[in-house]
């Protein structure tokens, strides 16, 4: 997720948006969207800032935050316990791999 709004964040910085929002106004041209994107570029641009400093302020968060240590537990491989015999005899290829014999 903060890799994903960190990225975001580059897409909107200000610095690009002096070549994407004349691209997406010609785009957009003769419809309500592309309208109100020409009409109103400072409030666009100032709406496309806020959210490029608060993305990429919780995306620097997110994506450095180390993940909570849990108990030892969480680390510990599951022990593999041996099958139980079948009909009485130990299974060979079980016995092979474990090294004893019951």
């Amino acid at each position: 997720m903060g890799y994903a709004l960190a990225a975001s964040a580059v897409v909107a910085c200000p610095c690009h948006l002096a070549i994407i929002l004349p691209i997406l106004i010609g785009l957009l041209g003769g419809t309500a969207l592309g309208a109100a994107l020409a009409a109103h570029t400072g409030l666009v641009v100032a709406g496309a800032s806020a959210y490029f400093v608060a993305a990429l302020a919780v995306g620097l968060y997110l994506a450095g935050r180390k993940k909570k240590e849990q108990g030892p537990e969480a680390c510990r491989r599951p022990v593999q316990q041996p099958a139980p015999p079948i009909n009485g005899r130990e299974d060979p290829a079980l016995a092979a791999t474990v090294g004893e014999k019951r």
